[in-house]
This record gives structure tokens, sequence and C-alpha cells, in this order.
């Protein structure tokens, strides 16, 4: 049963991430703590593991959405090397320094998300309720802090980057959405790849009796990577078709719900 709760979060995760660009984390870090529940995981671990899957996960995903982005040639190649180069270099040294350390509990991990993800829904609205005409800004300097802010979020989270790229981008360098969708999608792969070969060369700290490399645990990436493999494009293809104000109103939507069950996690 489990196993196919993780095709399907595969599947939902990867159509949301094609469509909305902030990849497939906002799901798994909800469904993949549900999955180590299930395999008893030791508590100690549970964090670096749900950190280490999603960011897996999100890796395939952001993959699968490059080739497509490519296709269309929607790819934005200045912008995006800004961005990742800085994301990868802040990511890498925080997984090392902070995220891999055992004092970093649960609870943190839960109550940090939480205060990202109200701050993005009330970013993100207000935008919404008061829509700009301004042009693009262009800053190197900007598109770097852009980069070094995704890295710390992503490897502390587990999210992928794409979930601060977006909003910085719209929001702070009046971008428009779907331009930095596609720079999103560069970026999560960067900080993911990385990561992941992190989270791969680095050996847990208890006994785990399942299939695993590192911290990515075999009966749990491989459904989900096919899931999302399948379902981003759908989701990239599908955006096409809709405005910017539709897909910011269902990045609301999907983070609204995640929040929901992070402050249900940490406090009910």
């Amino acid at each position: 049963m489990i196993y196919i709760l993780l095709s399907l979060a595969g599947l939902v995760g990867g159509f949301i991430a094609g469509l909305t660009g902030i990849g497939t984390g906002f799901l798994m870090i909800v469904v993949i703590p549900l999955a180590l529940q299930y395999m008893d995981m030791p508590e100690t671990e549970m964090v670096r593991f749900t950190i280490a899957n999603t960011i897996f996960a999100t890796m395939c995903s952001a993959f699968v959405n490059n080739l497509t982005m490519l296709r269309k040639k929607q790819v934005y190649l200045k912008g995006m090397l800004w961005v990742t180069i800085a994301a990868v270099i802040s990511a890498s040294l925080v997984l090392h320094f902070f995220v891999l350390r055992e004092e970093y509990s649960k609870d943190t991990y839960n109550f940090i998300i939480i205060i990202f993800l109200a701050y993005i829904i009330y970013r993100t609205i207000y935008k919404l309720r008061k829509p700009f005409h301004y042009d693009e800004v262009r800053s190197k300097s900007k598109l770097t802090l852009t980069g070094i802010t995704a890295g710390v979020v992503s490897s502390v989270t587990g999210l992928g980057g794409g979930s601060i790229i977006i909003p910085m981008l719209n929001l702070w360098l009046k971008m428009d959405i779907k331009k930095a969708k596609s720079i999103s999608f560069g970026a999560i792969f960067g900080i993911s790849f990385m990561l992941t070969i992190i989270n791969l060369l680095n050996t847990p700290s208890s006994s785990v009796p399942f299939a695993h490399l590192g911290y990515i645990l075999l009966p749990i990436a491989i459904p989900l990577s096919i899931g999302v493999i399948i379902a981003s494009p759908l989701g990239t293809s599908l955006s096409d078709r809709l405005s910017s104000r539709t897909i910011s109103i269902v990045f609301i939507i999907v983070i609204s719900l995640v929040l929901l069950r992070k402050i249900f996690e940490l406090w009910g």
C-alpha cells in the first residue's frame, strides 16, 4: 500500500512541479515522513532521510522539466547560471555543516518549514492583490543573492529551491512568473544534483534494514522518481495554456495545504 501511495505522490508532485516550477518537495515532505514511519525508521534519522529523498525526487523532476524547456527554447541561460552557481555553493555548505548533524531535529525542521511557507504565501497574495507593471530589474547581484538564499532554503528544508527562487525573481526582480519558472527549473536541478551526491556519500548513523545508497532509500526513491518523470512534462505542457495569475493561485493553494499539514505535525 505504501508503495502505491509513493507512486501516486510522484505523479501528483511531478505534475505540480511542471505546472508551477516549485519542484516536487512540497508534497514529498508530507508523504516521505509517512513512508519512513511505516518502515519504522529511527526518529533520529527521519529529517535527514526526508530531506535526502525529497531532493532526489526533485532532481528527477527538474531534469525532465529542463529537457521540456530546452525543447521549447524557453531557457534563459545567463540568469539561470548566476542563480544556480550561487545556490549550489550555499546549499552544499549548509547541508554539510548543519543539516547532516544530529542536532538538526524534526521539530526544528517543521518550525523552519512553517515560518518559510507562511511568508511565501503572504508575499504571493500581496503581489496578486497589488499587481505591478514595472520593467524587469536586471541585476547580477540580486540573481546571486537569490541563488544563495535558495541554496540555504533547499538544504535546510529539502524543497529544491524553486519555492524561494520564483517569489524572489517575480516579486523582487519584477520578472514574469513563467520566465522565473524556467530559471527555477535549471537552478533546482543544479542544487538537487549536488545535494544528492553529498547524500549518497554520507552514511546514516543508525542501521537501516532497507536497500539504500547513503541517505537515498531505494524503496522510496524509485517509485517517487518514476512518478515524477512521467507526470512532470504533463504539468509543463498545461502551464503553457494558463495565465501567470492562474499559476500563482495554484502555487498558493499547494503551499497552503502543506503548511496546514506541517502545523498539525508540530502542534497537533
